[in-house]
C-alpha cells in the first residue's frame, strides 16, 4: 500500500489501565494508523469495543500481541466473534504472536469452550521472530525485549516518513529497553506501579518516575505514560508537569498525530494531540 504526500502517524489510545477493571478505560489497546494501514498493538480485555467506536475493526491490517498476559490480548475472544462463525472468513486478519503464542491461543479456545480451530477460521495466527522485523502494510515493526514476569515483547513502528513510535510493552526498568527505542519521536511507556517495593524481586514494571527515568535516557522526543490506573491520573499529572521533557499520561479516547524529527525545528512538540 502506498501513502499520499502529506500522511502522518496517528495513535489513537483504545485503552491504558492496569489489568484490574476500571470504568474509564480498558486495558492495553493503541491504535497506529498511516494513510491505509491500521494496526493495532496489543489487544487487552474491553478494546474492542472502544475500536469499533473508531474504526471498523475488519479494515486493520494486523495486529501485534507482545506477551500473553490476559489484560495484553484477551479480547481477542470477542474481535472472533464478529467473524463468521462456521466458514473461514474471506480475508483473515493477520495477528502476530509473540513465540509460543499459538499454543496459548489453541488452549484459550479450549477454556472458552470452543471448538478446536475457532480462532483460524478468523485469523491468521503468526509467531513473529523477535530478531526479524515484520512489515504490516506500510508500517515496519521491530521488537524489543522487555523486562518481564513472561517473555514480553515491545516495539518500534517506523513510518515511510521516518518517524518511529516505541511502545515498551510491560517491563520492569532495562537500559536495554531504552538504548533500542532511543531516539523515538514518541515513546508509549509503562507506568504500573504505585511503588517498586510492591513489584517482584525480578522486575517486571515500572513506577511513573522510573517511567519518565526510561524516557529520558532513551532519548525519545516525547513520551505517553500508560498502564496506569486511572485512579492515579492527578499524581502522574504532576510529575509529567515536572519532568524534563515533554511527557503526559494517556487518556482513553486521545489521538495524537506524530512528526518525524526533521520536522520539528518549528515545532513544540513531537507529538500533538489532534482530538
Amino acid at each position: 500500500m502506498t501513502s499520499a504526500t502529506g500522511d502522518r502517524l496517528r495513535l489513537t489510545v483504545l485503552g491504558h489501565s492496569t489489568a484490574a477493571p476500571h470504568p474509564a478505560t480498558p486495558t492495553a489497546g493503541y491504535l497506529l494508523e498511516w494513510g491505509s494501514t491500521a494496526i493495532l498493538l496489543d489487544l487487552g480485555q474491553g478494546v474492542v469495543r472502544n475500536l469499533q467506536r473508531v474504526r471498523d475493526p475488519h479494515t486493520l491490517a494486523g495486529i501485534v500481541i507482545g506477551h500473553m498476559h490476559a489484560d495484553h490480548y484477551l479480547d481477542i475472544v470477542g474481535l472472533r466473534y464478529l467473524y463468521p462463525w462456521g466458514e473461514r472468513a474471506p480475508d483473515p486478519l493477520p495477528i502476530h504472536l509473540p513465540p509460543g503464542g499459538r499454543a496459548r491461543l489453541d488452549a484459550l479456545a479450549v477454556a472458552v469452550s470452543e471448538r478446536q480451530g475457532f480462532f483460524d477460521a478468523a485469523f491468521d495466527a503468526i509467531e513473529y521472530d523477535p530478531a526479524a522485523t515484520v512489515t504490516i502494510g506500510d508500517l515496519a515493526v521491530a521488537f524489543v525485549r522487555g523486562r518481564h514476569y513472561v517473555p514480553a515483547w515491545g516495539v518500534v513502528v517506523t513510518a515511510p516518513d521516518g518517524t518511529r513510535l516505541g511502545y515498551t510493552g510491560d517491563t520492569g526498568p532495562s537500559d536495554a529497553v531504552a538504548a533500542s527505542m532511543r531516539g523515538v519521536d514518541l515513546l508509549l511507556v509503562e507506568a504500573a506501579l504505585h511503588d517498586a517495593a510492591f513489584d517482584d524481586p525480578e522486575r517486571g514494571h515500572m513506577t511513573p518516575a522510573e517511567a519518565v527515568d526510561l524516557a529520558v535516557a532513551a532519548e525519545a522526543r516525547a513520551a505517553l505514560l500508560v498502564h496506569y490506573g486511572p485512579a492515579r491520573r492527578a499524581d502522574l499529572d504532576r510529575l509529567c508537569a515536572e519532568a524534563p521533557m515533554p511527557v503526559r499520561a494517556a487518556v482513553d479516547g486521545l489521538t495524537i498525530t506524530v512528526s518525524p524529527a526533521t520536522e520539528a525545528s518549528d515545532r513544540q512538540a513531537a507529538a500533538a494531540p489532534t482530538a
